[in-house]
């Protein structure tokens, strides 16, 4: 009877070990990016999926008003303007650039998840488009394996005039975007930007 009592007992330890290793954890990493804005045009980019909605009411709750953002989309562009809410409360997809302009400086803190592996590659079109990194992360367009031919231009806005960089091999000068920061693209064929991404 002792035997089958110190059995049970042990039986009941094991499982409860199994139990306590077998919880889960979700792979989910949730953070914040603050991008700082100047007065006029800044081009920036929305860096976190936010799991409520990407629409400028939820990603950008707040703003002074009469601040407007352009999305460039189909070749033309189309505007909200901030008047205690977005109007029209257009939707911004992570890796999607945008231009917002202000009349005093500001700080837009994005909140969301961080996307990984097959979720943080995006397709980039020919032609023109307005474009940013799906991750957090400030890396040289070489090193993140933007899909460049040779040709392909690159321009980044900063400090009210362009920067530009062609592809001749590699991007010439090297074009590093920073977190929340939105490029213009132009490229002679579309291709797809993969990253390999993952937060350890």
């Amino acid at each position: 009877m002792r035997t089958k009592l110190l059995l049970s007992a042990a039986v009941l330890g094991v499982a409860g070990m199994i139990a306590a290793s077998a919880q889960v954890y979700s792979v989910n990493v949730v953070g914040y990016v603050n991008v700082d804005l100047t007065p006029g045009f800044n081009l920036i980019a929305n860096p976190l999926n936010n799991t409520t909605g990407n629409d400028l009411d939820t990603i950008i709750p707040s703003a002074e008003l009469g601040a407007t953002v352009y999305r460039f989309a189909g070749g033309s562009f189309e505007t909200s303007t901030f008047l205690g809410n977005w109007s029209p409360n257009l939707t911004l997809a992570p890796g999607e650039g945008f231009f917002v302009n202000v009349a005093a400086a500001a700080t837009v803190t994005f909140v969301g998840e961080v996307l990984q592996g097959a979720a943080s590659n995006m397709d980039v079109p020919a032609g023109l488009a307005l474009v940013g990194s799906k991750v957090p992360t400030a890396t040289s367009l070489d090193d993140a394996g933007f899909p460049a031919e040779l040709g392909d231009t690159v321009y980044l806005f900063r400090g009210g005039a362009y920067e530009s960089s062609t592809y001749l091999g590699t991007f010439t000068p090297a074009a590093v975007p920073g977190v929340g920061e939105g490029f213009w693209s132009s490229k002679g064929s579309a291709g797809t930007w993969t990253r390999d991404f993952t937060v350890q």
